[in-house]
Parts: structure tokens; sequence; C-alpha cells
């Protein structure tokens, strides 16, 4: 009976933990030199679109500030009031670090980050968050996800350490039923009181 309840604790542990995978998507493989780039036309980097985004490096005169870790970031082009990123697959946004750049000239005061599923329904909003020349992490949690939205109120930021995993299907109820049925079945057998 105690190798039933392993196998039953093993196989609990991997089914919750598919929804435990998070990654980290910095930039840093990508080159700028240091330029400001069009991410777009570089085309999907991670396997994301990133419509309207620009590549750049801390080598860009007033971006020094402008990467988290490494030398790399994103940044929003002259008067692009909304920038998307969008995958084929659904995705869970957790969320990235946010900054406005140490330039002279408009930086942004705060960045919204809306998320869409496919259909295009509103899934979660981070609403309006405060930024400054210091990095923010901006939370999101979205799950199942297909297309991002970020906006700002004007003038330039970065963003940096963009963090999502791939969503896993949600398990339907009658699933977790029969998972909790098993589990209980077996504690019963296990302490000889199950039904005969």
């Amino acid at each position: 009976m105690k190798a039933s309840t392993t196998r039953l604790a093993a196989a609990a542990a991997f089914f919750f933990s598919l929804h435990a995978h998070a990654s980290l998507i910095s930039f840093d493989d990508l080159r700028a030199d240091g330029n400001l780039v069009s991410l777009e036309e570089q085309g999907s980097h991670a396997g994301f679109a990133w419509s309207r985004w620009y590549l750049g490096d801390t080598a860009v005169e007033g971006y020094g500030n402008a990467a988290r870790s490494g030398a790399n970031y994103i940044m929003n082009g002259y008067g692009v009031d909304a920038l998307e990123i969008a995958h084929a697959t659904a995705f869970d946004f957790t969320g990235a670090w946010f900054a406005a750049p140490g330039i002279n000239g408009a930086r942004a005061g705060w960045v919204q980050v809306d998320g869409y599923d496919l259909a295009g329904a509103l899934v979660g909003s981070t609403g309006h968050v405060a930024i400054d020349g210091v990095h923010r992490w901006v939370a999101a949690g979205f799950a199942g996800v297909h297309r991002l939205v970020v906006t700002r109120d004007e003038g330039f930021f970065v963003m940096d350490d963009f963090t999502f995993a791939q969503a896993s299907p949600v398990p339907e109820p009658g699933t977790l039923a029969l998972f909790a049925i098993g589990a209980a079945a077996i504690a019963l057998r296990r302490h000889g009181k199950a039904p005969r």
C-alpha cells in the first residue's frame, strides 16, 4: 500500500506542477549594437510577435538605467500609445519590469498592461502602475491570454525580464473529482476502512 500512496503523491505533484514552469525573456540574446532597432522588423522572438516595440542596449545615450538585467531592454517608439505582444497559443503572463529611461524629455509616469484571450475578451488589467527611473515589477497574473496591450500616459518607458508560462490545460472539475475520490479510496484502504 505504501508504494501506491507514493505513486499517487508523485502523480499529484506532477499534475499540479504543470502550471509552475515560468520562463523569462531578458532580450540579451539579441543585438542592438548601441542603437534602437525595431523588434517587430526582426520577426518573432521567443515565439512572440512584438508589435511596435524597439530593442535597445545601455550604450544608447540616456538609457543607461534601461536594462534591469544584462544590457538589453525593449521600449516604446516616439508617439506610440499602445504596444502589443501576441502569441499563437495561450500563455500565462506573470509580469515584467518597467522603468522610465533617464533621458531629457518626455518620460512615462505610468504603464498599464491589459491581457486578452483568443476571442478578444479582456482577461485582466494591471490598471495604471506608476513608474520612474528605478525598475518596478508590474505583476499581472493573467492566465490563458493570447495578446497583451501595453499603454502609458505619455513619453518613453522601457521593459525588461518579461516573465510568462505556457498555459496548461485547466483540468475539468470531473477530473479533479475523480482524482480526489481515488486519493480518498487509497487512504481508506490503507487504514483498512475501504468498503467491500
